[in-house]
């Protein structure tokens, strides 16, 4: 029984000591991330860009990671200072400071991972979301949330996407009043000789044939075939714009 006793105490011992040798290097997560030095600044001119990825520091000391940038790959952000980096691995790398239009989304970025926005087709696709939002204010009251809910993920990153975007909106834009059917006029109007001459002469030629059933409709208020000719001009409208950049 002694010996089984000091057998047990020996062996505790060799364990604590074991445990209490262990380098600290086997504890990597514990140690404190080392911080990027600035080596240059400047201010930029306020840029517009897309960013395709990596992510937003809080600071220039790229110790904490503020938002993952692929959540925001159809966000627009405007880039108004740059900074030259010594990274913790010894390279250099540009980064600029960026932030979104509301400013609740902000921080550093590698240069590389910024992809510069066509501020002339940046100001055409506010322009067309502007007009397209008006000819749904055309619409009658009661017609209209179904398009207004439609222009909840629309933003002028991603304004012709898809049937998520400005085509589903303009999907919507129809319905059995005069109103409703001038208001899908007026969306094609604000697209005129914006697509191949093919197309243009569709629109044309089906805006008018709506024209034409809205002035001979018994009761302008509530007409099937109102809702008809401007769901089909709607639709048409909608693939058209789909096909933009």
């Amino acid at each position: 029984m002694n010996k089984f006793i000091k057998t047990t105490a020996v062996s505790l011992v060799a364990l604590s000591l074991g445990v209490s040798s262990l380098p600290t290097t086997t504890l990597p997560a514990l140690a404190k991330t080392k911080a990027a030095k600035v080596l240059s600044s400047k201010k930029l001119k306020k840029t517009a860009y897309h960013v395709n990825g990596g992510y937003l520091y809080s600071s220039t000391k790229l110790t904490k990671k503020s938002h993952k940038a692929f959540k925001y790959l159809k966000t627009t952000f405007y880039a108004t200072k740059s900074v030259k980096l010594k990274k913790r691995n010894g390279k250099t790398a540009t980064y600029y400071y960026v932030k979104n239009k509301r400013g609740n989304v902000k921080g550093w970025i590698w240069k590389g991972n910024l992809k510069k926005v066509n501020t002339k087709a940046l100001a055409r696709r506010k322009s067309d979301i502007k007009h397209v939002l008006a000819a749904v204010r055309a619409m009658s009251s009661g017609d209209q949330s179904d398009a207004l809910d439609a222009f909840k993920d629309v933003t002028t990153s991603n304004a012709y996407d898809d049937y998520s975007c400005l085509p589903g909106v303009i999907q919507n834009i129809h319905g059995f009043s005069a109103k409703d059917g001038q208001a899908t006029i007026q969306a094609v109007a604000s697209f005129k000789g914006r697509f191949n001459s093919v197309t243009n002469a569709k629109l044309v030629a089906m805006s008018d044939q709506l024209a034409e059933t809205i002035s001979a409709s018994d009761d302008p208020t509530d007409d099937s075939d109102i809702y008809q000719a401007s769901e089909n001009l709607g639709e048409t409208l909608a693939d058209a714009v789909a096909t933009l950049d």
